[in-house]
Order: structure tokens, then sequence, then C-alpha cells
């Protein structure tokens, strides 16, 4: 005779499974003795049978709001999919063997999970021991396969610098002992300070205009060094993956410059700058001594402890949405825009645009969301001396004492208030020209004049106008007035994949019919057979991915500001331009003393704004114009106000 419970509507066993998993950081191995208890269950409730009831579970235990955004609408055998490798990298992690086989595997999930992460996702990272397990790798195992006793810069290096920093927080910083400290700074240094070994942008900050057409004339400029070719053209450092309902996904392995530069400096942050007693207390004070010279007081300084140059990534409870308001009223893709995880759009748009110099990318996502740099930002930038730097750029094996203290490297404050201008896609409207990263791509005879919530650039005779943005503010598009808007009869921008899919067999076809084009490195090409175009396009799969999004109608985004007067009066005074490279969202500014002094020089700031709230790179000196490699950097501000 049948059991009673197999008489229960679908639903209702549904929900009996739910409850049974009713803690969401609980192993699903808690459902199996329910559905091994009779076939006819096991066939209606298991995975490949429902997935609409591992849907329900995987948005029950995990954060579903970034890939609705990123990637279009879900459908349950994806959620399913994700599901299974969501738990097979929580139980590599659980099992605590940083030598297993499938750590790299398990790393990239974590990875994904974390630039999804509304709150669900942490918990359930923290709650397997990821900070802890990556705090090991890194102590135990980041030296492995180095070269010339350098750390290799590879998938799993780069996936476990950035696992420790996105797991970092100031209590876990805190309960280091000194020992561990210097340890852990002694680790990454290599990533912070050798910009000449390990790349610090997705393509080198020379090139503005990207992608490289396929009938680019020449080869990359690229010099050899003691250390490789310099700057780097990164190869092999994407791959395709099965990322919900997308059956091949290219996706980018971050840069481990980036996260070291922040584990460096939140590591550095743990105490504060000491205060020397011989300054002045105040401003005022100083100037009642008579001393009106550029320096810093008391009072500056302390001004530098309480602001984080490396701002930890803020945590978000379980139900982030209660304080939304009216968020029982919106549409999950409405809501969806107000998660938490937004502010890593950006930097997952990167990844996942961003992985070949030769493809175009879309317009279907974001690398640099307007108003970012906006307002006042704080940080500091890292001097080692200049000799003894030189000689290590012409060692190519890693000095036994590599340091510190054996390249003498100290630190200085950096404030900027910076405000942002767009080039809007109206008639006449044209960007300014483009030139050399010595001038923040901008032409040497370039000249900026703001006026009334605008700015003018000239260049070669040549005026482009720019309107002042300002977050809350007004928006600066008009869709009657908009070129791109008009062409389109729309202001929605529709991505399909299979439309990429079928332009790229085109390519293949015209490049077999005698075009000339330059073939890309065989690491970055996707593992496909393009032999065959009907491998290629598969428009009936079900799973292309549709993307909508709102024209912007920027054409171009440049940054104007200067240094606060009294951050001038302690650190001296600085202007500062610069511009957004459109295809990675890569960040270049030109910093000018004022009056222009000599001795303190014109210095360019090169990186990218990470997570919305850190702005990370390298500042390279404009003294050696001739020189294909010259002295580097690094720097981090966080964003006060």
């Amino acid at each position: 005779m049948s059991s009673p419970i197999l008489r229960l509507p679908l639903e209702i066993l549904e929900k009996v499974v739910l409850d049974i998993l009713d803690d969401p950081t609980s192993s699903p191995s808690a459902i199996l003795p329910f559905l091994s208890s009779s076939k006819r269950l096991y066939t209606a409730l298991g995975c490949t049978s429902n997935n609409h009831l591992y849907a329900r579970m995987f948005r029950f235990c995990f954060d579903s709001s970034a890939p609705l955004r990123r990637l279009g609408d879900l459908n349950a055998p994806g959620l399913c999919i994700q599901l299974r490798a969501h738990y097979d990298a929580l139980k590599c992690i659980r099992r605590g063997n940083i030598r297993a086989d499938g750590v790299l595997e398990s790393f990239r999930t974590c990875f994904s999970m974390l630039m999804e992460d509304d709150g669900k996702n942490r918990c359930q990272l923290n709650d397997a021991g990821l900070p802890d397990f990556v705090d090991r790798f890194v102590r135990e195992r980041l030296y492995e396969n180095c070269v010339d006793g350098w750390p290799a810069e590879n998938q799993i290096n780069s996936l476990a610098v950035w696992l420790l920093w996105l797991t970092s927080t100031e209590e876990r910083l805190r309960a280091e002992t000194p020992a561990q400290r210097a340890q852990m700074t002694r680790l990454i240094l290599p990533y912070v300070l050798m910009p000449v070994r390990y790349a610090a942008y997705l393509a080198p900050h020379v090139h503005y205009t990207l992608p490289f057409p396929r009938d680019i004339p020449q080869q990359h400029h690229s010099f050899v060094t003691p250390h490789g070719h310099y700057p780097q053209y990164r190869k092999g450092f994407s791959r395709s993956m099965q990322l919900y309902h997308v059956d091949s996904m290219r996706f980018g392995v971050p840069l481990a410059s980036i996260a070291a530069k922040l584990i460096y400096f939140s590591h550095r942050e743990v105490f504060p700058v000491g205060i020397p007693p011989h300054l002045p207390l105040t401003r005022a004070h100083a100037f009642q001594l008579g001393l009106h010279m550029v320096g810093p007081t008391q009072e500056d300084v302390r001004e530098l402890n309480e602001h984080k140059v490396a701002k930890f990534v803020p945590t978000s409870k379980w139900d982030w949405w209660s304080d939304v308001k009216d968020h029982d009223k919106l549409r999950s893709e409405a809501l969806a825009k107000l998660a938490p995880s937004a502010q890593w759009d950006d930097d997952w748009n990167r990844l996942a645009d961003c992985t070949s110099l030769f493809t175009p990318v879309s317009l279907k996502r974001m690398h640099y969301t307007p108003g970012l740099l906006s307002g006042l930002w704080q940080g500091r930038m890292l001097y080692p001396d200049d000799t003894l730097n030189g000689n290590l750029m012409q060692t190519p094996q890693m000095p036994p004492t590599f340091s510190e203290q054996s390249i003498l490297l100290t630190a200085a404050p950096v404030f900027m208030r910076l405000r942002e201008y767009h080039c809007m896609d109206v008639n006449p409207n044209q960007p300014a020209p483009s030139g050399g990263i010595q001038n923040a791509w901008f032409h040497a005879s370039t000249r900026f004049q703001e006026v009334t919530h605008g700015l003018a650039i000239t260049c070669q005779e040549r005026t482009s106008s720019y309107e002042e943005y300002v977050v809350g503010g007004p928006d600066l598009h008009d869709e009657s007035k908009c070129r791109g808007c008009e062409y389109r009869g729309s202001s929605e921008m529709i991505f399909r994949e299979d439309d990429v899919r079928y332009l790229g067999v085109l390519d293949n076809v015209l490049a077999e019919e005698g075009m000339e084009a330059v073939e890309e490195d065989e690491d970055d090409v996707m593992d496909d057979n393009s032999s065959d175009p009907d491998a290629d396009v598969s428009p009936g799969s079900g799973n292309e991915v549709v993307i909508t999004r709102k024209c912007d109608g920027i054409l171009d985004v440049v940054l104007v500001g200067e240094t606060d007067h009294r951050h001038g009066l302690a650190w001296h005074h600085y202007k500062f331009y610069g511009r957004v490279r459109e295809w990675d969202g890569l960040v270049a500014l030109i910093r000018v003393p004022l009056p222009p002094t000599a001795a303190l020089g014109i210095w360019i700031f090169t990186g990218y704004v990470v997570g919305g709230q850190n702005f990370v790179g390298n500042w390279r000196t404009t003294s050696h114009p001739g020189e294909p490699v010259t002295f580097e950097g690094a720097f981090a501000m966080s964003k006060r106000e």
C-alpha cells in the first residue's frame, strides 16, 4: 500500500522540502532522507525533474539580484545549475584542504558569489570558513610555482588575493599578531610594488582607444625588461564557464595587483600615523607662530587617521530589501537595481566584457558609473627610493631581503576634490581629441575652461562642450536630441547574445575570403569550433542572454578638480584633470602643482574605482617621457563626501 504522503499535491511536497531546509546555511543533504524514502518522491522532487523546486531553494539560500541585473531573466534550469556549483564550492571550503584538486574551481565560484553578494552569499561563505581557508592558502601556497623567487601571477593566486581582500574586516586585521601582519605584508608586497612584473590594468594604459582594429598596421609596443615584457598585454587570463543559463560565458581573471594594494594599505592602517609633538596644534596656531609655509599641523595628521584610504567591503543583512521603501510594490528588476551588489556591477562588467583587445565591448553593460569620482577623495601613495627601485627593476631574481625597508618605502597623503563633466551625444557635439597617457589621454595643447554648469575643452582650434554631472541632479540625457536614440528610434538599448554570434560567424567568413585581420593570441580566443559556423549559432537553445538598458547619451567622461584649500596648506596645492577610458572604465588623472614647481613635478594617477568606493592604481612621473619604463608606485584612495 502506498504511503498517504504520496497522494499530497506536488506543491505541498515542495513546501515540505523547503521546510526541512529551514536553516538556509545548512547542508542540502538534510533533504536526502525524505527524498530517499520513496522512488516516486525522488522522481518528483529530484534535481533533474524538478528544476522549479531547486530554483526556489537557490533564491532561499543565495542572492539572485545581481545575475538578474547582469544576465537578464533567470530560468529555473540555470538557477539549478548554479545551486549545485555553489554547494560544491561550499563543500570544498568546509573540508579545509587547501591542496585539494577542486580549489581553483571553488575559488572561481566563491569570487562570483562575492561579486553577487547582497548578504546571503557572504553569510554562506563565512559559515563555510572561507576567510580562514583563503588566509591559509595565501600564507602557505602563494609562492608555489614562483618564477625567479617572485610569486606567479596565475589564476589561482589572483583569485586567492582577491578573496583575501573581499573577506577582510577590521576585526580580522586587528586579531592578527604583529608577526602574522608582517608575514602577510611581505607575501603580497611584490604585487604592490612591481608593476613592471605584474599587470596593473586589463589593457596597457598607453592606449585610449580600444579595442584594436582587426587590420591594425603594427603589433603592440612592448619592451623587453629583465622581468619580462612591459607593458603587459595579458594572455590566458580568461576562460569559458557555465554561469546560470549561459552555457559558455567568457570571463576574465581579476588583477592580483589591485586587491594586493588594498590589502597592503588596510594592513598599514591598522595603527594610526604618529603625530609629531613639535607640529603646531592647528592652522590658526601655526599662523600665530608665524608659520605660513606649506606643512601639516597636528590637526591635519589626526584628520588623516580618521579616514581609511582602503575601505573594507560593507556587509549587508540577509533581508536587505526590508530597508527599501515600498519594496513590496517594486518589480523584481527594479528592486534588483537597488541591491547592495550593484556597487560591484562595474567591476563584474569589466571582467565579463574586457577579455580580448580585439573584441568590441557591447553596449549592454557599464564599466564606469556616472558620478563615481565626483567629490572629495583621500588616499596615500607609496614612494620607493629611486636608486634602489631602479636597481630592483634591473634584477630578475627576487632579492632574499626584498621588503619595504630594502627600498626605503615611504608614504604620502593625497587629497583631491573632483567634478565630473560629460560630452553628450547631441548635434554637433564631439569629444575632445585623444592623446597620449603623458597628458591623461589629452593632446598636450588642450585647454580647459570651466563655465557655468559646464566645461569647454579647446584643442587644435576646436572646442568641445561638456555638461557638469551632479549625482542626484537633473538627467543630462535628452532622448529627443540624442543622436543615438534618434538612430535607434528609442532610448532602449537591447543586447542579444545570438546577434554577436552571428556577427562573429560573418567576421570569420569575411576573413576566410581574404580580408586582412590580425589574429588574437591563442589564449584569448574563445574555446569554440570556429571552423564550424553552425556550432556557434544555436538560436534555438533557449539560453540566449538578452539585456536591456536605457541609453545615457554619454560620449566621454572628463574629470577636473583641485586640492581643497585647507588640505593644500598642509600637503601642497594641486590641480587635477583627466578622463575615463570607455573600454574598461580605467581612469587617468594628471596632478599639477600650484604654482608650478619643478621640485614637486607632474604626476599621472591611473587606476580603477573598485567596489564603488576605492580608487586604486599606480602613479608615475612625467620627468622621463622618452623612457619606456619609468618609476611607478602604488596608490589607494577612498571617497569621503
